[in-house]
């Protein structure tokens, strides 16, 4: 499935989070990469080369008309979604998720309903 991942995220009041010092919009892209690369004592060997592995993929992503499409396997959405759980605050997490899933119902274990 290919994912954008130039999707800007958005804080409590609706508005694009800023990145850093230079303004720049937090981006789905910039989320992941922090995920994936953040330390979890439980990651054996081969997942921490499988985030290397994602990560690489993500970082190579190139710009094309306001989109950044990367193709991923469910097996790395998930390990995606793994990592942000891990990683990050519900609401970068819930954004995260439904990005990765293109608007599906998002879940690791069991079925979360989105509210429309």
């Amino acid at each position: 499935m290919k994912v954008n991942v130039n999707q800007k995220l958005l804080g409590v009041d609706g508005v694009e989070v800023l990145k850093g010092q230079d303004g720049r919009p937090l981006i789905l892209k910039d989320v992941c990469i922090t995920a994936l690369l953040t330390p979890n004592q439980q990651d054996d060997e081969k997942k921490k080369w499988d985030k290397y592995e994602l990560y690489k993929k993500l970082k190579e992503g190139v710009l094309e008309k306001d989109e950044i499409l990367i193709e991923l396997k469910s097996e790395e959405i998930t390990v995606l979604k793994q990592a942000l759980g891990k990683t990050q605050t519900p609401l970068v997490i819930g954004q995260g998720w439904e990005m990765l899933e293109a608007g599906k119902t998002v879940s690791i274990d069991k079925p979360i309903n989105k509210r429309k």
